[in-house]
């Protein structure tokens, strides 16, 4: 079940900043280009900005998380985070979070070059990669 959730959660991420990235009208048509001495014909689309994307995309699910955090504080379903037990368990925690801020960086970014559809089959990997670094870790 929690699966499910997961890759319909990034299925719709995927398709959302896809359509972002693609659908953003960039330069619009009749701008003059002194470079080429011409004017554009047509909207030049796309948005080059996977990484201001992602730092946006961070942000509010940090919101949506906070909101949620705070408002199961009160009843008997509050989550208390571990405490974290030695320096080792603080590098991986640190080293854990940045992979993955790279990895949602890098996927934005990609979409601007590769289809919706390729991406998901290589983010359908994830799990995988996932099992392997606890498999090393643990």
């Amino acid at each position: 079940r929690k699966l499910v959730l997961f890759f319909g959660a990034q299925s719709f991420m995927n398709i959302y900043m896809g359509w972002v990235m693609r659908t953003s009208v960039t330069v619009p048509a009749g701008t003059f280009i002194a470079r080429t001495n011409s004017t554009l014909e047509s909207d030049l689309t796309g948005c080059p900005a996977g990484f201001a994307l992602t730092a946006m995309q961070q942000v509010i699910s940090f919101i949506v998380f906070m909101v949620f955090f705070a408002g199961a504080y009160f009843t008997p379903y509050r989550y208390m985070p571990k405490k974290l037990n030695g320096p080792f368990e603080v590098f991986c925690v640190i080293v854990f979070g940045c992979v993955f801020a790279l990895n949602i960086a890098l996927n934005n970014f990609s979409l601007g070059y590769i289809s919706i559809a390729v991406n998901l089959i290589i983010r359908s990997c994830l799990p995988l990669s996932t099992f392997l670094s606890q498999q090393g870790l643990a």
